[in-house]
């Protein structure tokens, strides 16, 4: 599998979420500054909420862009055998959308929307809840939040659809939901979309369209447009020169005996 990534990206995101939580703590903890003065104590509590929000927001990021293993290395782990017939794209912008996991295969383009929760979650057409008490939802404000991946999904995949046809490309555009955790415990009843974890997703692909419907110069076309024009980390194998062997000085070849 040839795997492109937007490595360029990934830095910028780390840097802005670590500012993000930054910003947060300092407007948290100028609310105390701002409580000695007693006629702009409202000023305080507007900081106190603000901070809150930003800062649980930057903890999220940093949580999402700077863990050990990020979701786009999760997939590639669990696709790391298959074939060439297929191309991960991670973080390419496609008209004014960026999306986080693309892969391209013979039949099509499918969507994949990621979810770092752990735990019991379940989706009932389309609506999707977390499973947990009161205080470890507060809790795990500052953590991954699960939000609604179908719409999430939906969205994605008709922007897509949208860009590759105005750029006269007829391709079928798929979605799947990935929760990247394998500790997720998934309830899912009539889901809108696939919800995969990482060690289904090989039999996922498996039960994509065998046979390619996208001719060699769509397929082109395709990559052309996702992921090409834009300086990304590739797997792609780089032909090397063998290295002359040097012969030790004074050696002396052997001839064969007569």
């Amino acid at each position: 599998m040839r795997i492109v990534r937007d490595v360029a990206h990934i830095q910028r995101s780390k840097r802005r979420a670590r500012w993000m939580a930054l910003i947060g703590f300092l407007m948290l903890a100028s609310t105390f500054w701002v409580l000695v003065f007693e006629e702009i104590w409202f000023l305080a509590y507007a900081l106190m909420l603000a901070g809150f929000v930003v800062f649980n927001r930057g903890m999220q990021e940093v949580g999402k862009w700077s863990r050990p293993v990020r979701n786009d290395q999760i997939i590639d782990q669990a696709l790391a055998k298959t074939g060439d017939r297929f191309t991960l794209a991670h973080y390419t912008k496609a008209g004014d959308r960026l999306y986080e996991h693309l892969l391209i295969h013979p039949g099509g383009v499918v969507v994949f929307v990621t979810r770092e929760m752990m735990g019991k979650v379940a989706v009932k057409e389309g609506r999707w809840r977390k499973r947990s008490g009161g205080f470890l939802r507060l809790f795990s404000m500052g953590g991954p939040q699960l939000g609604n991946p179908s719409y999430d999904t939906q969205k994605a995949v008709g922007s897509l659809e949208t860009f590759l046809a105005g750029n006269d490309l007829d391709v079928p555009v798929d979605g799947a939901i990935v929760f990247t955790d394998p500790r997720a415990d998934i309830e899912a009843e009539a889901p809108d979309w696939p919800v995969l974890l990482p060690r289904e997703l090989p039999l996922f692909l498996n039960d994509l369209p065998t046979e390619p419907e996208l001719s060699g110069v769509e397929r082109q076309r395709l990559a052309e447009l996702l992921i090409g024009g834009r300086q990304l980390e590739s797997n792609a194998p780089v032909a090397r020169r063998r290295r002359p062997v040097k012969r030790r000085a004074g050696a002396v070849a052997k001839r064969p005996a007569a």
